[in-house]
């Protein structure tokens, strides 16, 4: 049943269409099998690698421009990237499809991998990010059109370059909201759940079970890097996890399955955050592409509460406002170009209220 036929104000025509096609998913094991082994694999691939960062020296040591206070190894992302890696070949044996998916992991695993150990220039990283988004846009195409409420916007050559663009953003906004214990691989773990649940109401298995392989990986790291973190993932887990999200976002639209206003709802915490602090940070002369402290999160850590404390509200933000919100836009679809606007809103209030409070210094990021 599609979401947007349902009607009327009792809950079980909302319920109904959420769970049942769950339910019949577990004949499929493979959907559920690999998002376990992505979590399995991520938490037991951490502990040796953790001791190769350390043996190597890969460490990112406290000073100005971060928010931790004692020396922690950095580059975990690779963990994830075992862990997504062989889930990916998992569900390759059902669904061919995965192996692209495991080609674009690869990739920003190893550019990400290749900045944390060189520290590359800003030209090359986005040079080689603007490959990848290419290619993946390429491989994967572009809506043909965008809906705002009731009009249809079609202009295929616009979406297909706002495709690659935005993708390169939603890779790099993960990289800069990477700066507290746990925020970055939370997110992820959020965005993966919600995303799945968004296919599998469409009866996607694939997409629904990418994303529960990405919720897999990330909530494996956070038994690493939950507060405090004893290992941080580095760009070699920011850049995957953001590619993989923004992958999501992709394919949800592509294959009509959600609409990118339901893509924005479920990343509104970070998209705002990112998005509004550049924009700011823009309009006031400031070299954007520079490490800074000016994120609504590294506000609140400047002004004294814990990396935990800074977990906790970006988790209830996404479990008491956004949830609800993004239920009811699947269950009413017509309305999500509307929801998304309210969501958009109100994090932007959040944001905005931060940063009155918590004016801070414009210093540097963390990692």
């Amino acid at each position: 049943m599609m979401a947007g036929s349902i009607g009327g104000p009792t809950i079980e025509p909302i319920v109904e269409p959420i769970v049942q096609p769950i339910v019949e998913s577990i004949v499929e094991p493979i959907i559920w099998l690999a998002p376990v082994a992505a979590l399995l694999l991520t938490v037991i691939m951490v502990w040796p690698l953790r001791r190769y960062l350390l043996a190597r020296e890969l460490v990112d040591l406290p000073d100005a421009r971060r928010s931790h206070a004692r020396p922690t190894p950095r580059g975990g992302g690779l963990a994830m990237a075992v862990g997504l890696g062989v889930s990916m070949l998992l569900l390759s044996v059902h669904f061919p499809q995965a192996w692209a998916w495991l080609l674009m992991a690869i990739a920003l695993t190893v550019l990400g991998w290749l900045d944390d150990r060189h520290d590359l220039r800003v030209r090359w990283r986005l040079a080689a990010q603007l490959l990848i988004a290419a290619l993946v846009v390429w491989w994967w195409g572009a809506p043909s059109a965008v809906h705002l409420g009731n009009l249809a916007i079609e202009a295929g050559w616009l979406w297909t370059a706002l495709a690659v663009i935005a993708l390169i953003w939603m890779i790099n906004l993960h990289n800069f909201m990477d700066g507290s214990d746990g925020l970055a691989a939370g997110q992820g773990a959020w965005c993966g759940l919600a995303f799945g649940l968004a296919f599998a109401l469409e009866q996607a298995w694939f997409g629904a079970s990418v994303a529960w392989c990405l919720a897999g990986a990330c909530f494996g790291f956070l038994f690493w890097n939950r507060p405090p973190a004893r290992v941080f993932m580095g760009d070699s887990g920011s850049l995957l996890v953001g590619g993989v999200i923004a992958g999501l976002a992709l394919h949800g639209a592509t294959s009509g399955a959600f609409s990118i206003w339901i893509s924005l709802i479920v990343c509104a915490v970070f998209v705002v955050d990112a998005t509004a602090t550049l924009l700011h940070r823009m309009r006031k002369g400031e070299q954007w592409y520079t490490p800074h402290r000016s994120h609504a999160y590294q506000r609140l850590i400047a002004s004294g509460w814990t990396h935990a404390q800074v977990l906790i509200l970006y988790g209830l933000v996404n479990m008491l406002i956004i949830c609800p919100i993004f239920l009811i836009g699947l269950a009413f679809r017509e309305h999500d170009f509307w929801l998304a606007l309210v969501v958009v809103g109100l994090m932007l209030a959040g944001w905005h209220r931060v940063q009155s409070n918590n004016p801070g210094e414009q210093g540097h990021q963390n990692d």
